[in-house]
Order: C-alpha cells, then sequence, then structure tokens
C-alpha cells in the first residue's frame, strides 16, 4: 500500500486535466453565448458530468487489470441500490420547492434542502466505499479536482460579473449579490452532493467495466 497515493495520481491526472480542460471551455461557452446558462446546466452536452461515467468505467477496468476487485459479489447491485437512493432523495427532497420562488426566503429554503440531499449523498458515498474502496478512493480524489475546478469558474464568473450557470441556483435559476454567498451557494452542492455523486455513480460504472479476474496483485 505503499505507492497506493502515487498510483492514484498517475490515474486520475490526465482524466482530471481533461476535466479541467472541458469544465473551461464551457465556462467560455457560456460567456459568449454559444452555450445556454440555464440553471443547473440544463444537461448540456459540453459538461463534466458525463466524464463520472466515462472515468469511473475507465478506472474500474484499470484498477480490476492491477488486481483491485470489490468486496462484494455482483457490487453492481449494491451500488445500484445506491445510486437509487441518492437520486430519489434528490428528487423526494427538491420537490417539495417552488420552481419560480427567486427570493431570499427561496434560497434559505433551497439551502435547506440542499443540506439534507448532501446527507444522503454523503451517505451513500460511504458506503460505496464497502462496495469497492479502492476505486471509491480514485473517484473521490477525481471527484474532489473536478468540482474544484467548478468553484473556480464559479468565483471567476461572480468576480467577472458573468451571468452563466455556474452563479444559478435551483430550479428559479437564483442569483446572490455578493461573492461569498454566491461561493457558499456553490460549495454545498459541488463537495455535499457532486462528489459524493461521482463516487456512486463513478464505482457503479466502474463495477460493469471491471475485468471478473484481475491480472496482477494489487498493492
Amino acid at each position: 500500500m505503499d505507492d497506493a497515493a502515487p498510483r492514484t495520481f498517475r490515474l486520475i491526472v490526465w482524466p482530471s486535466v481533461i476535466t479541467l480542460l472541458i469544465t473551461a471551455v464551457r465556462l467560455l461557452g457560456e460567456v459568449q453565448g454559444w452555450i445556454n446558462v440555464d440553471a443547473g446546466g440544463a444537461f448540456a452536452p459540453l459538461g463534466i458530468t458525463w466524464c463520472v461515467f466515462l472515468f469511473g468505467g475507465w478506472f474500474g477496468r484499470r484498477l480490476s487489470n492491477l488486481g483491485s476487485t470489490p468486496r462484494v459479489r455482483r457490487p453492481w447491485v449494491w451500488l445500484l441500490l445506491l445510486a437509487l437512493l441518492m437520486v430519489g432523495g434528490v428528487m423526494w427532497r427538491f420537490s417539495r420547492l417552488d420552481p419560480n420562488d427567486a427570493s431570499d426566503a427561496g434560497f434559505a429554503a433551497l439551502r435547506a434542502q440542499g443540506q439534507i440531499v448532501g446527507c444522503i449523498a454523503l451517505a451513500a458515498m460511504v458506503a460505496t466505499f464497502a462496495v469497492w474502496p479502492r476505486l471509491a478512493w480514485t473517484l473521490l480524489c477525481y471527484g474532489v479536482v473536478a468540482r474544484l475546478g467548478v468553484l473556480a469558474a464559479t468565483w471567476l464568473a461572480k468576480d467577472q460579473g458573468w451571468i452563466t450557470h455556474h452563479v444559478k441556483f435551483g430550479p428559479a435559476g437564483i442569483l446572490r449579490a455578493s461573492t461569498a454567498e454566491t461561493m457558499i451557494g456553490a460549495a454545498f452542492p459541488q463537495l455535499l452532493f457532486w462528489v459524493p455523486f461521482t463516487v456512486v455513480m463513478g464505482t457503479l460504472t466502474g463495477s460493469l467495466f471491471a475485468r471478473s479476474r484481475p491480472t496482477a496483485a494489487a498493492a
């Protein structure tokens, strides 16, 4: 296990660079008007959410080649249940929000529901470590880098006065006046939901692409 950290770094370095480049291009595209700036990203094709599945599968394949395997049989079943729990939690809590309320009260309600969703997502992420700890750790490191990149884009957009999806919150596209409020508002979903989302969904995808019989002993 002595080389676990260097090996993790080698695994995530290029996926992280690619993801950060996509974030930068997305920001540029929104500023220039090539890409819509709807709150939440509106499932735009040029986004880093899709990278979770792409790199999750790649990490799973690579780690299984090194001999790392899930701790349970049929890991995709357990991971699918965790993913459904997490997504269901989001839909359940956010269904309570008024999609047209962009007031201070609406933002406070969004924050309150977001904290509950974050707790659900964090619980799902912790459970993922019990299924395949090595892959979950790799995706956690990758997810933190990716989401710090989004927070950097959020700060830059706010500092420059650019209206992008990074500075909008909730279905109503709530805008906050101060940089501090905007950054705190962005940090909650990026770190408490999107990082766990990366770990859970990436590990689910990785378990589907992993080799059933490792070819070498893992550290």
